[in-house]
């Protein structure tokens, strides 16, 4: 990809506006389209109010993890300045953990609506001399060069829902998880191999304002592992606030009853965490129960196990590429990882399809894929990065329970768990550290020393009565 080289980026998410952005700033011309028609936005409530047929998620829970900031920080500190004065705000997470140490800048998460961030995003591209965002373009396929001596299909451009193409050195394709890659590179002869772990969870999220003048002197989060039922609170921009609630995919009575805007907040006055939002003063709800399904772990391979791409001149970034269940609030951090790593490997290699692409993969095996896997293996063991309890009465429960308990105060241990989920660290960086191994697995290795904080949570069967679901109605339902 040469500096003149002219590139399209399909969505105008997060992962394509900052790949855009990220691209532009290396002087190469971006086209930026966008199936939805985004209206000029005055402010973040604007933002907030507009509903969005192609990112129904923007409207859930977001975690925007320390990685974000430091990304920000590192390459686009305009952005992250512009954050700040649209209302976002940092906040520690290594306060409980002694003394500071070096490294503890970096472990800030931000605290905003997914909408502001995005908002902000779209006008610092909108700004960006080398990128034209075109809105109410949808793409339905791909164009292709003719055939290459190695036998690989490249791609040349897009083909537009009104009939017409669009010519491109590059397409990069960043519409999510929903994301139609595979159907456009099987009509172009490409078979896209990917890899699938349902999550089994389904999630359900609500949005409060806090009373004018309100304030919450609160953690970042405010969560929690029920075993039938996960539960997430986050403080926002503005004066807002959202609660998710996340239950099994099986579980069709307490689905049901959470479905309801009344008793999604009464549920809420019972789970201790999401219940002091409550006790500050009357919250005004921003519209109903807002539901999200089909939430996977899938990592699509865009390059085959020698690390030669399978196709030349299409890369995907975001939830295109690798998406992990959104409990662990990595979409955002991913997204511009990505949009960082393919804009570095344009720049290594210039006008090398082939090139760049074995960059940009083999990146991602080693910065995103690691993220993948953990999350699957996460979603299998209970144990969740995010600061829930791993639920369960075996031996591996027990260690894993204890870990989470010594990571609230102790400083080895609670530092190297924000690293890990706040995905400044992967597994592979932790295990390379003799201290934070050695502290580990003298937790692990005495778990009775590190006993759960006794719970005031609701059982199922509780929680359905408060909800005036009857326990028989649940069983035959």
């Amino acid at each position: 990809m040469s500096e003149r080289e002219h590139v399209v980026v399909v969505g105008a998410g997060v992962a394509g506006l900052a790949t855009a952005l990220a691209l532009g700033r290396t002087g190469r011309p971006v086209t930026l389209l966008e199936r939805d028609r985004l209206p000029a936005l005055g402010d973040p409530e604007e933002a907030f109010a507009t509903e969005r047929r192609g990112a129904p998620q923007s409207h859930q829970t977001h975690g925007f993890l320390a990685r974000v900031a430091v990304e920000l920080r590192s390459r686009f500190p305009d952005v992250l300045d512009a954050l700040h004065e649209a209302g976002c705000t940092e906040l520690p997470v290594n306060l409980a953990l002694g003394e500071p140490q070096p490294g503890d800048e970096d472990l800030r998460v931000l605290v905003m609506r997914r909408t502001t961030f995005e908002w902000v995003l779209r006008r610092a591209v909108l700004a960006e001399p080398a990128v034209t965002l075109r809105t109410g373009v949808g793409v339905v396929g791909l164009t292709t060069a003719g055939d290459r001596p190695d036998g690989r299909v490249r791609v040349d451009g897009v083909r537009l829902d009104d009939g017409t193409t669009l010519p491109a050195d590059v397409v990069v394709a960043a519409t999510g998880r929903r994301c139609p890659a595979p159907s456009w590179l099987a009509e172009v002869g490409v078979e896209l191999p990917e890899v699938v772990h349902e999550s089994g969870l389904v999630y359900m999220t609500r949005w409060y304002r806090l009373p004018e003048g309100g304030d919450l002197d609160l953690d970042p989060k405010l969560g929690g592992d029920l075993g039938y039922l996960k539960y997430l609170g986050v403080p926002g921009d503005g004066g807002t606030l959202s609660i998710t609630l996340a239950v099994r995919t099986t579980d069709a009575p307490l689905r049901g009853a959470l479905a309801d805007p009344d008793r999604f907040e009464r549920a809420c006055r019972a789970l201790p965490g999401p219940d002091q939002f409550f006790t500050r003063g009357p919250l005004t709800p921003i519209g109903g129960v807002r539901p999200m399904g089909g939430l996977v772990n899938r990592l699509r391979r865009y390059a085959g196990p020698d690390g030669e791409p399978i196709v030349l001149g299409l890369h995907a970034v975001g939830d295109a590429h690798t998406c992990t269940n959104p409990l662990y609030g990595r979409g955002c951090a991913l997204a511009l990882v990505q949009a960082g790593l393919l804009a570095d490997a344009a720049t290594a290699h210039p006008g090398d399809h082939r090139g760049r692409a074995r960059a940009y993969e083999a990146a991602c095996r080693e910065h995103v894929e690691p993220w993948f896997d953990l999350a699957v293996q996460t979603d299998r063991t209970g144990a969740d990065p995010t600061g829930f309890s791993p639920t369960g009465t075996s031996p591996q429960a027990k260690a894993l329970a204890a870990l989470f308990v010594a990571g609230g105060s102790d400083p080895v241990v609670g530092r190297a768990l924000a690293r890990l989920w706040n995905l400044l660290d992967r597994p592979v960086d932790l295990a390379a550290r003799p201290e934070v191994v050695a502290r580990m697995a003298e937790v692990m290795s005495n778990p009775d020393d590190y006993p759960p904080p006794p719970s005031t949570a609701p059982t199922r069967a509780e929680l359905l009565e408060v909800l005036g679901v009857t326990e028989e109605a649940a069983t035959h339902a």
